[in-house]
């Protein structure tokens, strides 16, 4: 019984032994594991450098508030300065307009942009606003008006005329779409409600044919305006209308021209009859051929008509 006993005392003391080396193992592993990776990340950490993000310089630069004509004096202008990132600052722009307030514009500047000075002049002709709005080939050229052929005054500048000859017995149209470029020596256009100046005489820009063409006429007759909308770039349908034209009766009775549509509103009595001739809708009293049947008609495809464009 003592040898057993002594034996398995043994048995327990290797296995505790064991079990010791192993946590021992253990451990001595888990540091090495540690510092290793303490290693890792302090490599990765030096190898990624400090990044500082710095926020763009910025340079304030004056800008015309509103539109600038050609010809203004720069001490004129009205100017708000606004912020540029520096590198974003066009090349030649002035931020600084103390050095530039006696010169003059030589182009239309658009607001809300920076100057510069290839815009700029302080020769004296440039303040001009007259002479810098003529384009290279074009000419001005100045016409003696009163109330009548100048349209009241409303053909005042900016203002876009077609230019017309009257004389005894014809009238013609000499020059179309032509600019007024200043009125009685201004160049501010017509605005406003209050009736307007009448001038005695306009300059006008025009095409080298055009200013031979009016300065012909002016020996024929009298020359008058015909005052255009802005937007209206239409061509007269015809240039020429003699006194021979009128005998004919009213133009407007005359007028014809193909038919594509026509409609009636408002019932039989009182009603309203309209037909589409060339493209627009004119009131008639008759109804053209095969639109409806049992009605007063004309000539095939054409309509009289008391025309309410």
């Amino acid at each position: 019984m003592p040898a057993r006993t002594s034996v398995r005392a043994s048995r327990r003391r290797a296995n505790a032994n064991l079990a010791g080396t192993v946590m021992l193992s253990a451990a001595v592993l888990s540091a090495a594991l540690l510092v290793r990776g303490g290693r890792s990340e302090q490599t990765a950490a030096a190898s990624t450098p400090n990044v500082t993000v710095a926020q763009f310089d910025t340079v304030r630069v004056p800008v015309p508030v509103d539109s600038v004509p050609a010809g203004t004096r720069v001490s004129e202008i009205r100017f708000k300065n606004i912020s540029f990132p520096s590198h974003q600052v066009p090349k030649g722009a002035i931020t600084d307009v103390t050095a530039h307030l006696d010169s003059v514009t030589t182009a239309l500047l658009p607001a809300n942009l920076p100057l510069f000075a290839a815009n700029l002049s302080t020769q004296e002709h440039s303040i001009n606003p007259v002479l810098e709005r003529i384009p290279a080939g074009m000419r001005a050229m100045t016409l003696k008006v009163d109330a009548t052929s100048a349209v009241e005054g409303w053909a005042g500048s900016g203002s876009f005329v077609d230019i017309l000859l009257v004389e005894k017995n014809r009238t013609t149209v000499v020059a179309e779409m032509v600019r007024i470029l200043s009125a009685e020596r201004s160049v501010s256009p017509v605005e406003g409600n209050a009736a307007p100046n009448v001038p005695s005489t306009v300059t006008v820009l025009v095409t080298q044919e055009q200013c031979l063409a009016i300065n012909t006429a002016i020996p024929l007759g009298k020359i008058a305006f015909a005052l255009r909308g802005n937007d209206d770039r239409e061509r007269w349908s015809s240039t020429t209308f003699t006194a021979d034209s009128l005998k004919s009766g009213s133009l407007v009775k005359d007028s014809s021209g193909v038919i594509t549509g026509y409609f009636e509103a408002g019932g039989a009595k009182g009603g309203r009859s309209f037909a589409l001739t060339d493209g627009k809708w004119i009131e008639t009293e008759v109804v053209p051929d095969g639109f409806l049947a049992g009605k007063t008609s004309r000539k095939a495809g054409r309509v009289e008509s008391n025309a309410k464009d």
